[in-house]
């Protein structure tokens, strides 16, 4: 049975909660920069399955029409990752290029109505991330493989569409739509040649919320 619990009968909460979600749909396009020309070696769709843990807090006015307006700011950590490699011929050498992203900790503020039971929130977010991005580069021929890869602690930013769900009197349920976009930066390989990371995809993220 559904509880009649609404979100306007506390003025602030704090909660708890655990994530899982997928993601995929970016348009990261790798290229390498070599001292005398720019090769594209193809678009990555970084795409993978990731958990999170997340806590927070809102605070709860009234609004028009028997609605809630709803708010507040919530600390969330993703780990699991999401990858992607592209390859292609360049003269007589394969050449390949990778992206990979993990543990991602996100700040989001978060705000939205609720319908007029009171008992699901409809809600938009944005967010500053801060994740770990490794990019990778090889160059195959005939004679050998060489591998280069470069990692670093790289900002970025997220946005949020999506709902959540009372089932009882402290335990809810989410549902949302997410877009993640890293920082672009330029990658140096110990190799001499370059590239330019912009990694970022499209996830559905669902959770459970537990509300003290």
């Amino acid at each position: 049975m559904i509880s009649d619990k609404r979100f306007s009968d506390d003025v602030s909460a704090f909660y708890l909660g655990l994530t899982a979600g997928y993601g995929g749909g970016g348009d990261d396009r790798f290229g390498l920069t070599t001292p005398t020309d720019t090769f594209a070696i193809g678009d990555q769709d970084i795409s993978g399955t990731y958990g999170g843990v997340r806590g927070g807090w809102r605070g709860v006015l009234p609004a028009q029409g028997g609605r809630d307006y709803v708010y507040g700011f919530e600390l969330g950590y993703d780990f699991g990752s999401l990858d992607d490699s592209v390859s292609t011929i360049v003269g007589s050498e394969t050449v390949q290029g990778g992206s990979e992203v993990s543990d991602i900790v996100t700040l989001r503020f978060r705000n939205g109505l609720t319908n007029r039971s009171g008992r699901i929130l409809y809600f938009v977010s944005v967010g500053y991330l801060w994740g770990d991005v490794e990019t990778t580069n090889s160059i195959s021929s005939p004679t050998g493989t060489q591998s280069f890869e470069s990692s670093d602690r790289r900002n970025g930013f997220s946005l949020s569409i999506g709902a959540e769900h009372y089932l009882t009197e402290n335990w809810s349920i989410t549902g949302e739509y997410e877009y993640v976009q890293f920082d672009s930066k330029d990658i140096e390989f110990s190799s001499g040649f370059s590239t330019k990371s912009t990694p970022n995809y499209r996830g559905l993220r669902f959770g459970l919320n537990y509300k003290f």
